[in-house]
């Protein structure tokens, strides 16, 4: 039992395929997008999390001097 596929049937095939590999293509170029986008994020997380180590140090050299001259000023 043979069945014939006519030329419309195949294209029609070919069409609908086409249309889904286009969105997997588009898909896929959506989530690498959104990988680099997150890779920018941490690399600017990581710059903040720096600074804010800097600060903490800068502000508690700073307090344990500002400490121990009021601790000799109320002796």
């Amino acid at each position: 039992m043979s069945e014939e596929i006519s030329h419309k049937e195949i294209y029609d095939r070919l069409v609908a395929v086409e249309s889904k590999v286009d969105k997997v293509a588009q898909d896929t170029k959506d989530m690498v997008d959104a990988f680099v986008a997150a890779k920018g994020a941490f690399i600017v997380l990581e710059w903040l999390a720096k600074l804010a180590k800097l600060v903490l140090i800068v502000g508690a050299f700073f307090g344990a001097i500002w400490l121990a001259v009021e601790n000799k000023l109320h002796q």
